[in-house]
């Protein structure tokens, strides 16, 4: 029985997202730089809809969507950012960075 090691099958993963998602990507939100695909990457192996609870809430205050603010502080480790108010101010002027948290 053949076994692939954890670094064989992220590099498996990550090969699979190249070429399969990111022409896709370019096409869809812009052009990618680096941090940005790293950040497709990491979500996609993260996948966070899987772990963040979602539901209609209650009457009252309106939720904010759980996992487009764990995607923006996932962005927030992947782009290196100091202070989330660097990541506020990078999400309202990034389009791209914007549309992949969500």
């Amino acid at each position: 029985m053949w076994t692939l090691s954890l670094k064989e099958t992220l590099i498996g993963y990550w090969l699979h997202v190249q070429h399969e998602l990111l022409p896709w990507l370019d096409d869809a939100v812009g052009p990618l730089g680096e941090h940005h695909r790293q950040l497709v990457g990491v979500l996609g192996l993260a996948r966070i809809e899987a772990f963040v609870p979602s539901f209609a809430g209650l009457p009252g205050r309106p939720l904010s969507e759980r996992a487009a603010l764990a995607r923006a502080f996932m962005a927030k480790a992947v782009f290196n950012f100091p202070t989330t108010r660097l990541l506020l101010d990078m999400l309202a002027t990034d389009k791209t960075l914007s549309r992949l948290c969500g």
